[in-house]
């Protein structure tokens, strides 16, 4: 299936692009220069740009979402006699500079939340091309640099497994763990499909019977392929899910720098103490603890520590002493060994 993105959508991208050029320049730019910068005719532009200005001079009223004014200028920059069919500059006029198409300006972390969203919204919706063209130019554009390469294909992955959820189907998989760099194959039977603080996770049974059952992140998920065989879903599952996904409490100390690490890999946390340096937090944790606990401590440095429980004081330790023997014998010999 080949995906066009909407003209609508093209539209909206080349006058955000405008806009983000004329408030830069507050004494306007000529139309000519400012279509050779987005790659377009002259005349196409001035029809998207006049189309706006005609909106808005005529549609809307000029309350607060309305902050950017286009105007139109001759050649000496006044407005009074420009026609906006033939006149030489364009200029954006705003009382907050970089507001775009007319609205409050959103920042890169409000887009990037409605990126998110938009790309969950399509991993059920598959065969929404407007929104998935919407969200191609959104990452092509706005946010270049921010948006994951694999959205695409995460979001093929996620209508796959829905499928197989459906159809109860086995699945097979080459995952890589977070906690590792190399893949390995499972044969899941999915159960349920998640939006975690993580991305999307699939719940799954890892064993005939269904006693086994572990949760596995879209991003780690190499490659999948679904199985002609069909698996039962007991009962039993539901309990065994809710067993898998029991947040265990932990209390550690990570330094002030280090807190987007307890909020990476915890559920939740809370603060009983701090000072300038350092935070001792409650944390919430899923399975597998110990590995989720390593690899939070990892991160965030030597200085951070458990202070309870006890039993997973070493977690930290176990996980870096076994990513070395793993490095060590991944380790090419030399002459020297």
């Amino acid at each position: 299936m080949t995906i066009t993105t909407p003209v609508f959508v093209r539209r909206f991208e080349r006058v955000a692009h405008a806009l983000q050029i004329l408030t830069m320049h507050p004494d306007g730019v000529p139309l000519s220069r400012l279509a050779a910068e987005l790659d377009v005719d002259e005349q196409t532009l001035r029809a998207e740009i006049v189309a706006f200005y005609c909106a808005d001079s005529a549609a809307f009223d000029p309350g607060p979402l309305r902050q950017v004014r286009i105007e139109f200028l001759d050649r000496d920059g006044g407005v009074d006699d420009a026609d906006p069919a033939v006149a030489e500059l364009v200029r954006a006029s705003t009382e907050r500079p970089a507001a775009e198409i007319g609205v409050v300006h959103t920042s890169p972390a409000e887009l990037a939340n409605i990126y998110r969203a938009g790309q969950a919204l399509l991993s059920l919706e598959p065969e929404n091309d407007v929104l998935d063209g919407a969200l191609r130019a959104l990452g092509d554009t706005m946010l270049q640099g921010i948006r994951p390469v694999d959205d695409h294909w995460k979001a093929e992955l996620a209508a796959m497994l829905v499928e197989a959820i459906k159809r109860r189907r086995w699945v097979h998989i080459d995952y890589t763990p977070v906690w590792r760099d190399d893949s390995r194959e499972h044969r899941i039977a999915p159960y349920r499909l998640l939006r975690t603080r993580r991305g999307w996770e699939v719940d799954a049974g890892m064993s005939a019977d269904g006693r086994v059952v572990g949760s596995f992140l879209l991003t780690g998920i190499r490659e999948a392929t679904v199985l002609d065989e069909t698996f039962e879903r007991t009962p039993e599952i539901d309990d065994r899910l809710a067993t898998s996904r029991y947040e265990q409490q932990v209390e550690l100390v990570v330094p002030q720098d280090a807190r987007w690490a307890v909020d990476r890999f915890a559920e939740g946390s809370d603060v009983l103490a701090e000072d300038a340096e350092s935070v001792l937090l409650r944390v919430r944790l899923l399975p597998p603890v110990e590995r989720r606990l390593g690899i939070l401590l990892l991160t965030a440095g030597p200085e951070a520590f458990v202070t309870d429980p006890p039993v997973l004081a070493d977690a930290g330790r176990t996980l870096a002493r076994e990513l070395l023997e793993h490095h060590a014998g991944a380790r090419p010999t030399t002459a020297d060994d």
